[in-house]
């Protein structure tokens, strides 16, 4: 007999998926004989009829419970409102684009079941998709992350974990303000296992844009790292060091020959734009860590429930 299960997906711009969603979860959990379930739906502020939709849904399929946030905060804040809302053992986490279908829950469980004393199976890519600049860009973040990070996030991770009530209790515990869940996931630790997955072609653009991917990358490397801190240190102190053995080059080489005079204006105005460039960017790195501290001192909710139906 299959435990309780929670499945939990966001709705943005999602009406279109919605009951082809619900269908195909209601034919995964007959497969797996699972009769204690609930298919959690959170609109995270979406400005379509999303909501609408998995309300009609709702009457026709009771086990659908449908949380509305008070407006959009992100798809990393929606999904743990579902994962905080969700009370069955077992947590699958989803997106409902149909990129993976929900029936992959099916190999979820079989291997939840067949590996022992596990509390994790987190899904990966078999091969990234997207553009080239989306490739590229992921290789460089997942690199730049194991490096710097402290973390070794598996490669193309996805949306996509089914999680013991255990491990959900021990997520909760953390208070990070500023989620990047990927990381979280695999900060809190436990015992998980991959399931390779394919993903298939989404039918509508995503709503995932540069900016926003690259503001979570940002998010992620200050929220779980200080190396950013630490190389600004050692590049500051390697450019004092620099332009103090020059300085004292200079002093020297003019006490053996008097006559010596000093020009390149041009190199000098290089010079200065260059220490400039870098003290802006020391700066915005500096920024973004004290972004992170006021966003924790605050202490606001990370979410805001508006109504559960």
């Amino acid at each position: 007999m299959t435990k309780s299960i929670s499945i939990v997906t966001t709705l943005y711009r999602s009406k279109n998926y919605l009951e082809r969603f619900v269908a195909l979860c209601e034919e995964a959990l007959k497969e797996i004989h699972c009769t204690d379930y609930e298919i959690i739906m959170v609109n995270d502020g979406s400005p379509d009829d999303s909501l609408q939709k998995a309300l009609e849904l709702q009457q026709k399929h009771p086990n659908i419970k449908v949380v509305e946030l008070s407006r959009n905060f992100g798809h990393h804040y929606a999904l743990m409102a579902g994962i905080e809302t969700a009370e069955k053992d077992l947590v699958f986490t989803i997106d409902c684009d149909l990129e993976i279908p929900p029936t992959a829950l099916v190999r979820f469980v079989k291997k939840y079941n067949e590996t022992p004393d596990i509390d994790v199976v987190y899904g990966v890519q078999t091969k990234r998709k997207g553009n080239f600049v989306e490739r590229v860009g992921g290789s460089v973040f997942y690199f730049l992350f194991e490096k710097i990070g402290g973390i070794r996030l598996p490669k193309n991770i996805l949306t996509e974990n089914l999680m013991s009530r255990e491990y959900i209790l021990a997520l909760r515990e953390m208070g990070d303000k500023s989620l990047f869940l990927a990381g979280m996931f695999h900060w809190v630790g436990f015992r998980q296992v991959p399931l390779e997955l394919g993903k298939g072609q989404r039918e509508e653009k995503s709503t995932y844009t540069f900016g926003k991917r690259l503001n979570l990358a940002l998010m992620a490397i200050t929220s779980f790292s200080s190396y950013p801190l630490i190389l600004l240190l050692r590049m500051g102190l390697f450019i004092t060091i620099v332009s103090f053995s020059i300085a004292i080059g200079f002093v020297i080489y003019k006490l053996f020959n008097p006559a010596f005079v000093l020009t390149g204006f041009t190199s000098l105005i290089v010079a200065i734009l260059m220490s400039l460039g870098i003290i802006v960017f020391s700066i915005g790195v500096l920024g973004l860590y004290l972004d992170r501290i006021f966003t924790q001192t605050k202490d606001r909710p990370r979410y805001i429930i508006r109504k559960i139906y």
